[in-house]
């Protein structure tokens, strides 16, 4: 039996793809742990995650290290 923590979810275009228990739980840890490295996301783990990746129309050049 395996142990579930996380329901997670990917949209494609607004289409739900369909993900296993191991996905599932394998994409929740990893984006867990990045958050971790990052100045201001808290100590505690967060309740929900949410990440939303538009493509631009036009390519733009930005300064790596500036953020928006």
């Amino acid at each position: 039996m395996i142990k579930k923590n996380f329901e997670t979810e990917i949209r494609v275009d607004n289409i739900r793809l369909p993900l296993n228990h191991f996905v599932q739980e394998t994409l929740a840890n990893m984006m867990i742990g990045f958050l971790k490295t990052l100045k201001n996301a808290g100590e505690e783990a967060p309740t929900s995650i949410e990440i939303r990746i538009k493509k631009l129309q036009k390519q733009v050049e930005v300064d790596a290290h500036t953020y928006p």
